[in-house]
């Protein structure tokens, strides 16, 4: 027998996965401008002082948001703060598309809420209506323009400050 016809399977299944550059959260640039805060049921809300520290912390008119830069990559970041959410911009071409998805952590206790500048879903929008245990969302630009979006990753749970994780931004 032929040991090459033997080492040509192996190799078939030893394929790297895709890699994207990584980056950390704390090197991305401020986006000029955050979205408003979405009209969505909070799912680690409780009725604590940490649950009314929470709503506090949620109530702003505005997320700050940090700038994703062009091409698909891997963030490293941690829950900042109370609120418990952190929201990323990312500029989409015409007809492009976008999936965000928090790959690394503890992922059912994560989501990921896609919204334009105004907190809302608008077309082309599409994300986890259903909990499925994998946090993530997707946009399919349908204008000829670029469009700036924004997807926030959210907390199920009220105390997940410094919680890390990791987002995966593949572009196509």
């Amino acid at each position: 027998m032929n040991p090459l016809f033997l080492t040509i399977p192996l190799f078939a299944l030893q394929a790297p996965p895709a890699s994207f550059p990584e980056v950390e959260a704390k090197d991305l640039a401020p986006a000029p401008r955050g979205p408003m805060v979405p009209h969505v049921r909070d799912a680690g809300a409780e009725h604590s002082i940490m649950g009314k520290a929470r709503h506090n912390a949620r109530s702003g008119p505005s997320i700050p948001a940090l700038q994703l830069p062009v091409g698909s990559v891997r963030v490293q970041d941690k829950v900042p703060d109370m609120s418990g959410w952190r929201a990323y911009a990312i500029e989409v071409p015409g007809g492009g598309t976008v999936k965000v998805h928090v790959v690394v952590g503890r992922k059912g206790w994560f989501r990921v809420l896609g919204v334009n500048a105004w907190g809302r879903q608008e077309e082309g929008l599409l994300q986890n209506r259903i909990p499925t245990g994998e946090p993530q969302a997707t946009y399919k630009n349908p204008s000829a323009e670029t469009r700036t979006i924004y997807f926030i990753v959210d907390t199920l749970d009220t105390n997940m400050v410094g919680e890390p994780f990791t987002l995966e931004v593949t572009r196509g």
